[in-house]
């Protein structure tokens, strides 16, 4: 779709406030984005999706580049916010530091569900505008673990060999995908909830074991057992 911009008439009173509206959009559009990538869905894909115009959703948006700036905008914006708590409360030793930066990455895409696939797809999609932007937001994230890595190393609690930024941007894509994959469905006799723990439980435990010269014993959900099926007579 081409992405000049077309005069929007503006919507009708009544409707739901703009900034409500807005908010709305920019939701659809990170759910199609994460669904399709960018590449793949329209204005008018967005708009059916809100259950609005292509007009109305061009007064909020005039382009569909625009809408694109949007969605990657909030996702920077909400883990810059994040950044900002990490810091705050960034203190202590290389695990400790590593158990927040998972806990605020956690949170974020808690909050953002849909922000690691639409990550994921620029990175692959190549947009260099975009990638080029999600690159600097990201930045401070990973020179706050490679600090922290580099610290371990210096006190013989991360491995000595180990490459810090190389490893950091392993991290990171596994971490990635690991957000990104985890609405796959569960392992067969495991409900949503559980299997969700488990996964994002066994990346952590990859991380360590990866990192530390002696990494501390995680703690595990419980893994809740099928219950037996009774026999009919």
């Amino acid at each position: 779709m081409s992405g000049h911009r077309v005069k929007a008439s503006k919507p009708r009173a009544g409707g739901a406030p703009t900034t409500e509206l807005r908010e709305r959009i920019r939701r659809e559009a990170t759910r199609l984005i994460a669904q399709r990538g960018f590449g793949a869905i329209s204005v008018n894909d967005v708009a059916q999706a809100v259950g609005i115009s292509k007009q109305a959703l061009l007064y909020h948006y005039p382009s569909r580049e625009a809408l694109h700036e949007a969605v990657v905008s909030s996702i920077v914006e909400q883990s810059n916010q994040h950044l900002l708590l990490l810091l705050s409360a960034f203190s202590g030793h290389g695990e400790e530091r590593l158990a927040l930066a998972m806990k605020q990455l956690r949170e974020f895409f808690d909050a953002e569900p849909d922000a690691a696939r639409v990550i994921l797809r620029e990175v692959l999609d190549g947009d260099p505008t975009q990638v080029s932007r999600l690159q600097r937001s990201m930045e401070p994230w990973l020179r706050l673990v490679v600090d922290a890595l580099r610290q371990g190393q210096r006190e013989g609690r991360v491995r000595p060999e180990l490459d810090a930024e190389a490893a950091v941007a392993h991290m990171g894509m596994l971490l990635l995908t690991s957000f990104a994959l985890r609405k796959v469905g569960p392992w067969p006799e495991a409900d949503d909830a559980e299997w969700r723990e488990r996964w994002l439980s066994e990346a952590v435990l990859i991380i360590q074991r990866y990192l530390f010269t002696d990494p501390p014993a995680p703690e595990r959900p419980k893994a809740r057992r099928p219950s037996p099926r009774r026999q009919t007579k």
